[in-house]
């Protein structure tokens, strides 16, 4: 029932409280019993600190879990050692996130400063080709009680007439194994924007571009069975030139979310009530577009989480579209927020303790 700074703490009072609170069944449980009532529950919003702070870093802040409090009070802050301009903050699963910028990925659970970075791939690609990053997810498969790491990279060539795509490739990093595996699949391109990669229901998803008539869907992979499937969007979602869109979770649903950046007239959030049923998808709300945001970051109760266009954390009640300011910012366009659980889960145990 105490929370993780209390048994870090307790930890260190004698080697009978340590040998308790490092067991893997100690650790289940304490998160088990936080997840069920929702107890120390947060939000964990990643940020790349403003030019003017040097050296720019990565940064990750805990807000508290009553959002309504006072906004004047900062944030906890974890510098994120050796990384400067990670984008894309995946996750949570079991209190532990994923990072990248689509050249280095790192694990890191930020309730004890845990922190692994992962080897890069070492595949031999066909003479010639040279390899990067699309997209990543990051989810526990509860058969194999595995953690599973998922890239989506893009093989190219760079030639004296400039890029030119050759081939989508699907690698999964298992942290039981400390390997890197590739698995024989086909996938479209992912676009790795701010929202586009989401942890739901056992499946990870992205946001991708098939090139057939079928456009712009939803790309799902099943953690477990290691599956890829698609997920249309709504028959009569249009997506203009210059908007905004992204998914996230609302109701314990995807929530799909479109804002039209060039009119900044109102956004629409569409719910997929049914999941993976492209016909349950419904609209659910209509807000009048608040002035300068530019983007979602997180559902969190009855609030939205956003960025405004210099890069300050904003929220807006779903309910009375009345729209609150934080003192957090960060670099334009780096501001990434998760619903997040503490827990004592460390990255450096095997897969097999949970």
């Amino acid at each position: 029932m105490l929370p993780v700074k209390s048994l870090l703490r307790c930890k260190s009072l004698c080697k009978s409280w340590y040998t308790w609170i490092t067991k893997p069944s100690f650790i289940s449980a304490h998160f088990n019993y936080n997840a069920a009532l929702k107890k120390s529950h947060c939000i964990l919003v990643k940020r790349i600190l403003p030019e003017h702070i040097q050296p720019t870093e990565s940064v990750l802040s805990f807000l508290s879990d009553e959002i309504s409090g006072d906004d004047h009070i900062p944030p906890t802050e974890i510098i994120i050692p050796h990384f400067n301009d990670f984008l894309q903050m995946v996750g949570p699963c079991n209190g532990i996130v994923c990072l990248t910028d689509h050249r280095d990925i790192i694990l890191c659970n930020p309730s004890i400063r845990d922190l692994k970075v992962l080897p890069a791939p070492s595949f031999n690609y066909p003479h010639g080709l040279l390899s990067t990053t699309l997209g990543v997810g990051f989810g526990f498969d509860p058969h194999s009680s595995e953690y599973k790491v998922i890239r989506i990279a893009e093989l190219y060539k760079d030639e004296s007439g400039g890029y030119r795509f050759h081939s989508v490739k699907v690698e999964i990093y298992d942290l039981t194994t400390e390997f890197w595996r590739e698995i024989d699949a086909v996938v479209p391109c992912v676009w790795p924007f701010p929202c586009s990669e989401l942890l739901f229901n056992g499946h990870f998803h992205w946001w991708a571009n098939y090139e057939d008539h079928d456009g712009e869907s939803i790309l799902s992979f099943h953690i477990s069975t290691e599956v890829f499937e698609q997920i249309r969007l709504p028959d009569a979602c249009a997506f203009p030139n210059g908007s905004e869109r992204a998914f996230l979770v609302l109701n314990e649903s995807i929530a799909l979310f479109l804002l039209n950046t060039l009119e900044q007239t109102s956004f629409d959030i569409w719910l997929m009530t049914e999941y993976g049923v492209a016909e349950s998808w419904t609209k659910y709300f209509t807000i009048g577009s608040p002035v300068q945001v530019v983007r979602p970051v997180v559902f969190w109760k009855h609030e939205l989480l956003m960025e405004k266009a210099n890069g300050q954390l904003v929220s807006c009640d779903l309910k009375s579209q009345r729209l609150k300011e934080f003192q957090v910012y960060g670099a334009e366009e780096s501001l990434r927020a998760l619903v997040y659980s503490e827990s004592l889960v460390s990255i450096k145990l095997r897969s097999d303790n949970n």
